[in-house]
């Protein structure tokens, strides 16, 4: 939804530029700068402090399933579970963080 009305909001600027100049000369502006600060920077480690226990726990139980003698396509399983919760997790703090701040 967010996406859908930048968008709009984007095309909303262009076309009021191309009333008065011709489409060829119309000019782009990146939409910002892309340098992160201090924050961004705790942001993300935090992020990835809590988030990096599910890798381990993937970790952990694929050895654990490997010392069983599980099947190899339950311990990769295990193991690429592992990776999405951390990716998952990482994300939802990351995005939780900003929201309410560090």
């Amino acid at each position: 939804m967010t996406s859908a009305g930048a968008y709009l909001v984007y095309l909303a600027i262009v076309l009021g530029r191309v009333v008065s100049t011709p489409v060829g000369h119309v000019s782009y502006v990146a939409p910002g700068d892309r340098r992160s600060d201090v924050r961004d920077k705790e942001i993300y480690r935090f992020g990835e402090y809590a988030s990096r226990w599910f890798v381990v726990a993937g970790a952990a139980a694929g050895f654990a399933m490997a010392l069983a003698r599980w099947d190899y396509f339950w311990i990769a399983n295990v193991i690429y579970l592992g990776f999405v919760l951390w990716a998952v997790a990482g994300s939802v703090v990351k995005l939780a963080a900003y929201q309410r701040g560090l």
